[in-house]
């Protein structure tokens, strides 16, 4: 039985981002190939950090000469007459596809890999004005031939091309850098009506650049994301009520890379918010803007991501979460390595459950952190001794019974945890009346305890625990027959 020619389309487009496969799918036969090639080209470049140094510089020149392929017979032949550029005979021809046509997504880096893989050392004998030229004909090229969906703006007016103002009119992802020409504003606010997704990086904001991202706002029909990503230590202050009102109708996701560039009252106006990301890199953590979290009200509000956050900050967090009055859905917060919950916060950490527990009645997915031990160096006269601090666990374990979510199935305690092996029993026994899932429960301690492996064999032969481990990598000296040990019963 043949499949039609729509079944085949349409089950490739649900394998779109499973390029492996389409690779595979391409030599199945020619049917396959016209519909992956189309796929594949769509958003054609590596991605970051996805190939070594030199496979990376192997698939920029591959990439590079099948779009130089693309460029017309014209461009290819005032290159090889103008510039004495000698390319490959192969490079003269016509491609088997159109690919250039395909592409949806430019960021604006892309360019320089394909000048810099493909024309590095005729670029090194002719100067900068070759490397000027090839910028120009890609950026011709793509504009002229892509339906772009996806662009990072370059730092040159792209309305240029004529041809812009066409092959823009179905642009639904912008990325820009505020500290770009007001022309390019402008024209972008003229030209432009179908964004859905802005994404501006905050750098040498000006008396009135702010007043030209805001038209650029308003000139939109359906504006759903904004992604604040920030550089250089920059606020952003919304001048005109237009636009924050626009953006209370429209504006559905919100994202703040590395600062909180935005009020409290700013953030909380956008009423019909449905997801908040909060994204941190670790070398730019600006706490100043943490605080207004706390006098963010979100009401529609049911993602709410914090990536790379710091633990100490949790009752922060927590008021944030407070504040969504029952809408949230989806909690995800990453815990800076570098910066864990403090094993002094249980107080913190039993509020979270509360609030979780009263006011988040439709959560789906929420984290539960374990308590981070922290190495704290005592000085001798030639030493530094480590001083390892001892967590009670029994309130932990009460607190995941009574109060984390009913998905909650696996459970790792790593460092030195003081409990009886009555206090493992107690949390045990509760889990299994409360008719919890079973649980994977990992144990890294370094103090070894008969008791406590009898407890856990135990319960996994009840069906409390379903797989785990307890490893004791430092054992105590007063049991002789101590060794590193692995449950067997309880191996992963």
């Amino acid at each position: 039985m043949k499949l039609p020619e729509d079944c085949i389309r349409e089950i490739l487009e649900h394998l779109s981002e499973d390029r492996i496969t389409l690779y595979s799918c391409l030599i199945t036969n020619r049917t396959y190939c016209q519909f992956v090639v189309p796929i594949l080209w769509r958003n054609p470049w590596p991605t970051y950090n996805s190939l070594t140094y030199e496979l990376e510089r192997i698939y920029w020149k591959i990439l590079g000469k099948t779009i130089i392929k693309c460029l017309s017979l014209e461009t290819k032949q005032k290159l090889s007459r103008q510039y004495n550029i000698n390319l490959n005979p192969s490079l003269l021809q016509n491609p088997l596809f159109n690919y250039v046509s395909y592409i949806q997504v430019i960021p604006v880096g892309v360019i320089n890999q394909l000048i810099r893989n493909n024309f590095e050392q005729v670029i090194n004998y002719n100067g900068e004005q070759l490397e000027q030229i090839f910028n120009k004909e890609f950026w011709s090229l793509f504009i002229k031939q892509c339906k772009i969906k996806s662009l990072e703006i370059p730092n040159f007016n792209i309305f240029e091309y004529p041809e812009s103002k066409f092959y823009l009119s179905s642009l639904s992802i912008l990325k820009i850098f505020i500290s770009y020409p007001k022309e390019m504003f402008i024209e972008l606010s003229k030209n432009v009506h179908t964004l859905k997704r802005i994404e501006i990086f905050l750098i040498y904001i000006y008396e009135d650049t702010n007043n030209d991202i805001e038209n650029l706002i308003i000139s939109q029909k359906n504006l759903k994301e904004i992604n604040f990503m920030f550089i250089a230590g920059q606020k952003f202050i919304f001048n005109n009520k237009k636009s924050i009102d626009y953006l209370s109708n429209s504006l559905k996701i919100l994202e703040l890379c590395s600062c909180i560039c935005l009020s409290a009252n700013t953030i909380s106006s956008f009423i019909n918010l449905t997801e908040l990301k909060i994204f941190y890199h670790t070398s730019l953590y600006h706490e100043e803007g943490i605080k207004i979290l706390s006098n963010v009200f979100l009401p529609k509000l049911e993602i709410l991501s914090l990536v790379n956050v710091k633990g100490e900050h949790l009752s922060i967090f927590i008021k944030l979460i407070e504040n969504t009055k029952g809408s949230l859905k989806i909690l995800y917060i990453h815990i800076q390595k570098s910066s864990p919950i403090p094993s002094s916060s249980l107080s913190s950490i039993d509020h979270y459950f509360n609030v979780i527990k009263s006011t988040c009645p439709n959560i789906e997915v929420l984290p539960v952190w374990k308590i981070i031990i922290h190495f704290k160096s005592i000085s001798t006269s030639n030493n530094f001794i480590p001083h390892i601090d001892t967590v009670l666990a029994k309130p932990i374990l009460i607190l995941l019974t009574l109060k984390s979510s009913i998905l909650l199935n696996n459970i790792h305690l790593i460092g030195r945890w003081s409990f009886s092996s009555l206090d493992l029993q107690e949390f045990f026994e509760s889990w299994k009346e409360m008719k919890r899932r079973p649980l994977k429960f990992v144990f890294n301690n370094n103090i070894y305890s008969h008791y406590i492996i009898r407890v856990c064999e135990y319960y996994h032969q009840q069906g409390v625990i379903k797989k785990g481990t307890i490893n004791y990598t430092t054992p105590c000296t007063y049991y002789d027959d101590v060794r590193t040990t692995t449950m067997d019963i309880l191996t992963l």
